[in-house]
């Protein structure tokens, strides 16, 4: 099990589960898979931007 950063404060882990690897996101009980590490890296990095893209802005109120 590997504890990467994504971004600047960020913590994520990667694991490899029946040879598929699966990156985990704990603070927002998020994981997402692909076929490398890589794959799987780039998969969580979307699901969180989509995540954060969706959340109420200040101007939003």
């Amino acid at each position: 099990m590997k504890t990467k950063k994504l971004k600047q404060s960020t913590n994520y882990v990667v694991v490899q589960e029946n040879g598929v690897f699966i990156a985990r996101f704990a603070d927002l009980d998020l994981e997402c898979r692909g076929a490398t590490e890589q794959e799987a890296i780039e998969n969580l990095q979307e699901a969180l931007a989509l995540f954060f893209e969706d959340l109420p802005g200040p101007a939003d109120g």
